[in-house]
């Protein structure tokens, strides 16, 4: 059913209605609030809990800086995306959320029709609460990036975010026995709350190669999941792994997009164990070369282009269709696999403090580069 017939004119008017209010009032409020701390930064005795961090963002390492501003720009991004016509009406929960209860557990259903009976109680308000929650959650990151109150943002990241994965997500399809990396699971906000745990981590954890290390360990791990979950007899992929790419290809969106999605869809509906076969073997060879041979080039640029194969054809962006609500796990993924990098190329040091040549991804020419060598152990 296109999303058009399932907008209600008069609900989208009230919503875009409340939102210029509640805009007027976030305004004044944070009027009032920069009008307070102008007068206590006037006062010596007062200012702590302003002052910034004992390291600020700009001294922070170049993978800390890049999540940090990954973050914060796709919380912005989620908020600006609940904007949409379709959010405050029926589309959004028939679309998006209703179809989140196949395959779930018992409980699960009852914990998600829950949040439908109460979000479907009141569209409007709690459309325009997600709208300022998210977005705020970007604001704070941003802004207060040099700022203690900046890692509430960090905070609210892992809180806000679990509420997203239970109820918008479904927990990313985990537990319904079919969750396949190639359609988003275990879901983007999943990814944003692994990223806010490892912003939250003590600098020197950066510094040292232990967070570098950890991802890649990490990443190793997921791919291998993946394609496990992938080849599982009980999900159903090795018949019907179609519907994913018909799902995406549907989808309001220009032909030049939908155009190779439906080409892949015919194609896997056509070869079906012959697809689910390739696509397992693609993700079990992405978890490896992380295993066997972490941040090397030729690893990132296989994991690359299987990451812009799922986000085009298994997730399509993440935002076509009038009812996307993020850019899906693709991206995200990428900018940990990025923050990663830069810890492992022996350049993660600080704006103005780098000292030495750089060297080589392994090479051990930087402390930097030596502790994630030292932190990732020998490999085959």
């Amino acid at each position: 059913m296109p999303v058009q017939t399932m907008v209600s004119p008069h609900v989208t008017a009230l919503f875009y209605h409340d939102l210029w209010w509640s805009l007027i009032a976030v305004l004044s409020t944070a009027l009032m609030v920069l009008g307070g701390v102008w007068a206590l930064r006037r006062l010596d005795d007062a200012t702590a809990v302003l002052r910034p961090v004992l390291t600020p963002l700009a001294h922070r390492t170049r993978g800390y800086r890049w999540l940090y501003w990954g973050l914060g720009a796709v919380w912005i991004l989620d908020g600006l995306l609940q904007l949409q016509p379709a959010m405050p009406n029926s589309a959004f929960l028939e679309m998006v959320i209703t179809p989140l209860l196949s395959g779930q557990p018992t409980w699960m259903i009852h914990v998600l029709g829950a949040g439908i009976q109460r979000w479907s109680e009141a569209p409007v308000m709690a459309n325009l609460a997600a709208v300022w929650i998210q977005g705020g959650i970007g604001l704070v990151l941003i802004l207060g990036r040099n700022h203690r109150w900046g890692r509430l943002g960090l905070w609210a990241t892992l809180g806000w975010g679990l509420v997203v994965w239970m109820w918008g997500e479904g927990l990313g399809g985990l537990l319904t026995g079919s969750a396949s990396w190639i359609a988003g699971s275990p879901g983007s906000v999943l990814m944003y709350m692994v990223s806010a745990g490892l912003l939250l981590l003590p600098d020197r954890r950066w510094r040292s190669g232990q967070v570098t290390a950890v991802l890649g360990w990490g990443l190793a791990g997921f791919w291998i999941v993946g394609a496990i979950l992938q080849s599982r007899p009980g999900s159903g992929y090795w018949r019907h792994l179609s519907p994913i790419f018909l799902q995406a290809a549907e989808n309001a969106q220009p032909a030049w997009i939908s155009r190779p999605i439906y080409h892949v869809a015919l194609w896997t509906a056509l070869h079906g164990p012959l697809a689910n076969g390739v696509a397992t073997v693609g993700l079990l060879a992405v978890g490896l070369a992380w295993l066997w041979r972490p941040y090397r080039r030729v690893t990132g640029i296989l994991t690359g282009v299987i990451l812009a194969a799922l986000w085009w054809l298994g997730q399509d962006f993440g935002v076509f269709g009038g009812v996307g609500t993020d850019p899906q796990t693709a991206p995200v993924l990428a900018l940990l696999m990025a923050a990663g990098y830069a810890g492992a190329s022996g350049g993660d040091v600080a704006q103005g403090a780098r000292t030495g040549p750089r060297t080589s991804p392994m090479g051990g020419g930087t402390p930097e580069a030596a502790a994630v060598a030292a932190a990732l152990g020998p490999r085959p």
